[in-house]
């Protein structure tokens, strides 16, 4: 995942009863075949009241956070690891886990950042998802994460003719963001492998903003197969890491318990948004799935100190609502809904 170098480590000042020495780390170059790494993060609870940890939320499955001691006292001190699994992972990555206390409030989000050499693998590792039966490919997903508006990334994929004659390679578009373009040779000698180039320019447009996704198919030899290539980036703002005045969102909670409506057989569910900066909160863009919707929109502004109450319904029992925002900590925010019976 891609990230603006701005956003790595950055943490406004949660008021937390916990005070670090740092809330992020970075890793530098790790290898992928030495597997988990780890960084300690220390504290002090700075509070006068006994401090319990509760549950922690991931950004991926990759990151996890181990405590030493499941409470501290007034004034001690602690310690708290985050282990980072690189595998499957490649370049810069960042990576955060948040972490509440046992009564709900956050406490800290404490990030990782790495650059992963990635381990040597065999050309049949390598080029695991098949096209054609002489046609593979080293990937059929790939997420630009992080891209500014106005801004620019590159990506690419590898592709092999493992038979004994030329193919001919053509891309065809079913899904389009109208954001990337695609490079593709028109044909691939045999035993030879190529680049697809996938170059996202991003407009400098409020349209940009969001999850944007692209889709295509691989032909090969004129005929089409059930290969699709999907490529994905969320377009955010650009960040000045000099600006002390920033807004600061707070998602509470951010795994929301939903009610059944028993006449509209709607699951319902709400949660609130607060600004805890010192600049106007702006939604950029709010992105849901499962047809849920939500009643907020894009351009909706929250002053500093204000908060506001955000409903969400669906006919799908678990669902998300995606909000990509101006707070450069995190500039994109997940909220998870579930209906337990």
């Amino acid at each position: 995942m891609l990230i603006s170098p701005l956003l790595f480590g950055h943490d406004k000042g949660i008021s937390s009863p916990l005070r670090f020495d740092s809330v992020s780390s970075d890793l530098g170059s790790i290898k992928e075949s030495d597997g988990t790494v780890f960084h300690t993060f220390h504290f002090v609870n700075t509070s006068s009241r006994t401090l319990k940890f509760g549950r922690i939320a991931p950004s991926c499955s990759c990151i996890n956070a181990l405590f030493t001691a499941d409470s501290y006292e007034s004034g001690e001190t602690g310690e708290i690891i985050i282990g980072f699994n690189p595998a499957g992972t490649m370049g810069k990555v960042y990576r955060y886990v948040d972490i509440y206390e046992f009564e709900g409030a956050l406490l800290v989000s404490l990030s990782l950042t790495a650059d992963v050499i990635p381990e040597v693998r065999s050309r049949d590792e390598q080029f695991r998802y098949r096209i054609t039966d002489h046609v593979y490919a080293t990937t059929d997903k790939i997420n630009m994460g992080y891209i500014t508006i106005g801004g620019h990334a590159t990506q690419s994929l590898s592709v092999i003719n493992t038979s004994s004659d030329t193919v001919a390679l053509h891309l065809n578009p079913i899904e389009q963001s109208f954001h990337a373009v695609f490079d593709c040779p028109p044909s691939l000698a045999p035993g030879t492998t190529a680049m697809i180039g996938i170059d996202f320019s991003i407009p400098d447009s409020p349209d940009a903003y969001g999850i944007k996704k692209d889709i295509v198919e691989i032909w090969v030899d004129g005929a089409r197969n059930s290969f699709t290539l999907s490529t994905s980036f969320i377009g955010i703002d650009h960040f000045n890491a000099s600006c002390r005045e920033t807004p600061d969102m707070v998602i509470s909670p951010s795994m929301v318990a939903l009610d059944r409506n028993m006449i509209t057989r709607r699951f319902e569910g709400s949660f609130i948004i607060l600004n805890r900066g010192n600049a106007d909160l702006h939604i950029r863009s709010v992105e849901t799935e499962s047809s849920a919707c939500a009643n907020i929109n894009n351009g909706k502004v929250i002053p500093p100190g204000q908060r506001k109450k955000i409903k969400a319904k669906s006919r799908a029992a678990q669902f998300s609502v995606f909000l990509v925002t101006n707070d450069p900590a995190r500039p994109m925010r997940e909220i998870q809904f579930k209906y337990n019976d």
